[in-house]
């Protein structure tokens, strides 16, 4: 029996255009399909049908791709129309900061500003649209984009989200000065606990004192000081199906299927509450020994810190990447030991709720989706990890457009099915300031944009207490079989209600000395031994979209004839392919990951600078030469043309043993290719745990090689570096500690 029919999900766009093109009247239809409500607010009429593909990707698209990976905050391409006038073209956005629309036919209004938000807000609500402006900061620099961040005007909010209207690179030269300057009117409004701090904060910002990274680390350290001091209580539930179609149930969760519990959080105990979401993958391989070994280590691995005294944010996060690594590597030896190769190898998908310290991290590997839940919108807040999203942030196409290539749901990472060298889980920290719902699914829920039909009916009664978590774990697998059917179902709810504190306890004015200073030494338990990685990296096994069941699996040589990624050359061609477009990485924030749009390296040593992941890790290395040196341009923006004298390069000297990771990539006009690093640790501060480079037994510099004397970079410093040097200067590192880590891990 065919599964009954939804109706389609309204869909507003928003028309983005050259600052010349003229208003369209309301009730025009563009492109036969989108029609013009108050522009440059449109509705697509044909929510149902994808839009035909572009033959390549708009201009004014590039800085959408960008910074895809920063999807909560910034709209996302969905296609290019023609303008009536026949001269212009008009980019088509989705995701756009619109409030819930009426029933039809009213149309939706934008959210407010942050202009009209900020006055009476509370201080948590404050320092969380603070921290997204500076977690953007840097890679709105790297995309010429930082002006958009001053105009507050241009800024939504929706809860403790911000939310950018549109895009569009303005060549501007702005630093911290001006954002300093942008924030200090507002801290007469500011909240009373956090007025002294954000006064001694943008002081620190005019006088051009501290980095970007700095900036965010210190608000994290104001949102932790806040959110401590709220009671938050949580509600959580967890279902799991086999499904009507599927021989075994290939999914696990944490707590157990059919658990609901509640716990009280507040005071000094942080009293955590865990979700994990599990989605097998290898079928009758052992999928589904996959994902409860992966529940078994992830749950053991932090289990103290659910048990444990309270820890910071970096320990947090830190804990949560080890706890995946960790289930990486239990599943790998498993493989291993069953003699699994290539296709046969076992893995899983997951996606992690945590909440500690009243604050929500969410981390994830694969395409199991983590969506927010409020009273008018649902958002899903995980990129997925698979060809369509690698295509997307490659610049190499629109999503709309990738997600109907064959293969576009073929996960590019999952664990088990590589070595923990080329796994980059992406964590996130989401402060609590509204009551809201957490949503943790696998995609036998997610498919078919089942979700977005569901929401408003089936969790936003959840939201207001009229049904329990419970019962709507229950709910939600029900109408996942009979809407999709086609595979097993997990869920995971979470319902937080958040009570601020009355007088919050200020937030200390020392946290706003952070961006002057690198964050304190990071204590972590080390990681379990045997981390190393195997001999062989094998690329993850192939999740396939079918246009009528969602996502399945097919073998290795099906994907080969579809994809091409039916070994490490698949990476390869993903990344190489003519066309892509460079400056698409941004830099993750401070304490956070996401996963990286590069591919992993590739075994050929020759192509290692081509081939180097975004997160991945290099060690400098005493040259040959003793009169070279390696040096980071530590401007803002690459440099274009010839080379400026020497005395014009702000530059910092890398001293030899030092730990840089790359940060993001960006092609300069005159055609070369340069790379973005970030100085993790330097050898003096790694002494004591890291053996220096096997060319020298110190850490000594290399000779000067100009007249004038460099300053040495130090731990926290970013700056520019040619791609093509940098197998001179540097050699990747397949495995690394958290010292040498240092602040990269933050």
């Amino acid at each position: 029996m065919p599964s009954p029919q939804l109706p389609p999900v309204r869909r507003f766009l928003w028309a983005q255009g050259p600052a010349s093109s003229a208003s369209v009247p309301a009730g025009t239809v563009l492109a036969g399909r989108y029609q013009v409500i108050d522009f440059p607010l449109v509705q697509d009429q044909q929510p149902q049908s994808p839009p035909p593909p572009l033959a390549s990707v708009p201009p004014l698209a590039v800085p959408y791709l960008a910074l895809s990976p920063f999807s909560v905050n910034i709209p996302r391409p969905f296609t290019q129309v023609l303008h009536p006038d026949g001269q212009s073209a008009l980019l088509l956005l989705e995701e756009i900061p619109l409030q819930a629309a009426a029933p039809p036919p009213q149309a939706p209004t934008l959210l407010p500003t942050l202009t009209q938000s900020w006055p009476g807000a509370t201080a948590l609500h404050q320092l969380a649209w603070l921290r997204q402006i500076a977690k953007l900061w840097q890679p709105c620099v790297n995309q010429q984009l930082a002006h958009i961040l001053l105009d507050w005007q241009h800024l939504r909010v929706e809860g403790e989200d911000l939310r950018l209207l549109c895009l569009e690179a303005q060549a501007t030269a702005i630093t911290l000065v001006d954002l300093g300057q942008q924030w200090q009117p507002w801290i007469a409004t500011a909240a009373p606990a956090i007025r002294d701090y954000l006064t001694r904060l943008t002081n620190h910002l005019i006088a051009d004192q501290g980095s970007a990274a700095g900036l965010v680390y210190s608000l994290v350290q104001a949102i932790a000081a806040i959110s401590s001091q709220q009671a938050l209580t949580v509600q959580l539930a967890t279902a799991s199906d086999q499904g009507p179609t599927r021989q075994r149930n290939e999914d696990a969760c944490y707590p157990e299927s059919g658990a609901v519990r509640q716990a009280a959080m507040g005071g000094r105990r942080p009293n955590p509450a865990l979700v994990v979401v599990c989605d097998g993958v290898g079928g009758h391989q052992g999928g589904d020994v996959a994902s409860h070994l992966a529940i078994a280590e992830v749950s053991q691995r932090l289990n103290p810190l659910l048990k444990g005294p309270a820890v910071d944010h970096r320990q947090v996060v830190a804990a949560l990447k080890e706890a995946i690594i960790a289930a990486n590597q239990a599943i790998t030896i498993r493989n291993d030991a069953d003699q699994r190769q290539e296709r046969d190898r076992m893995g899983t998908t997951i996606v992690v709720g945590l909440v500690y310290g009243g604050r929500l991290y969410v981390a994830h590997l694969g395409d199991s989706r983590a969506y927010r839940v409020r009273s008018h919108s649902c958002r899903q807040i995980t990129l997925d990890d698979d060809v369509a999203a690698r295509e997307m942030r490659l610049g190499l196409g629109l999503y709309q457009d990738a997600l109907q290539q064959p293969g576009a749901g073929a996960l590019v990472q999952a664990l088990g099915m590589a070595d923990a060298s080329h796994l980059h889980p992406t964590v996130k920290l989401y402060p609590l300031a509204t009551d809201s719902v957490l949503l943790l699914c696998s995609d036998g829920l997610s498919d078919n944009d089942l979700i977005a039909h569901l929401w408003s009916a089936e969790l936003v009664p959840v939201l207001t207490g009229e049904i329990d978590v419970g019962s709507a774990t229950q709910r939600l697998i029900g109408l996942a079989n009979t809407h999709n059917g086609h595979d097993n179902v997990t869920v995971g709810l979470l319902r937080l209600k958040v009570e601020p504190a009355n007088r919050p306890t200020a937030v200390p004015a020392a946290f706003a000395d952070q961006p002057l200073l690198a964050p304190p030494p990071l204590q972590v338990v080390a990681p379990p031994p045997g981390l190393a990685a195997p001999a062989t990296a094998l690329p993850p096994a192939p999740r396939h979209r079918s246009p009528r069941a969602g996502r399945r699996w097919l073998t290795g040589v099906v994907m080969v004839a579809l994809v091409g990624l039916g070994s490490a050359l698949g990476w390869q061609w993903l990344s190489r392919r003519d066309g892509a477009i460079a400056p698409l990485e941004p830099t993750a924030e401070s304490g956070e990951t996401l996963s990286p749009s590069a591919v992993p390296p590739t075994i050929d040593e020759a192509d290692t600078a081509a081939e180097l992941a975004v997160g991945d890790y290099l060690q400098i290395q005493q040259l040959p030469d003793p009169s070279a040196a390696a040096t980071l341009l530590t401007t803002q923006t690459p440099p274009t043309g010839p080379p400026p004298a020497a005395v014009d390069l702000p530059e910092r000297l890398l001293s030899i043993g030092s730990i840089v990771q790359v940060n993001s990539r960006q092609r300069t006009p005159d055609g070369r290719l340069w790379v973005r690093l970030k100085v993790c640790s330097t050898a003096s501060e790694t002494a004591e745990t890291v053996p220096p480079p096997a060319a020298t037994e110190s850490a000594e510099l290399p000779p000067e090689p100009r007249d004038r004397p460099l300053p040495l970079a130090q731990a926290g410093d970013q700056g520019w570096l040619l791609q093509a040097d940098l197998p001179v200067f540097a050699e990747q590192l397949l495995d690394t500690s958290v010292p040498q880590q240092g602040l990269c891990i933050d």
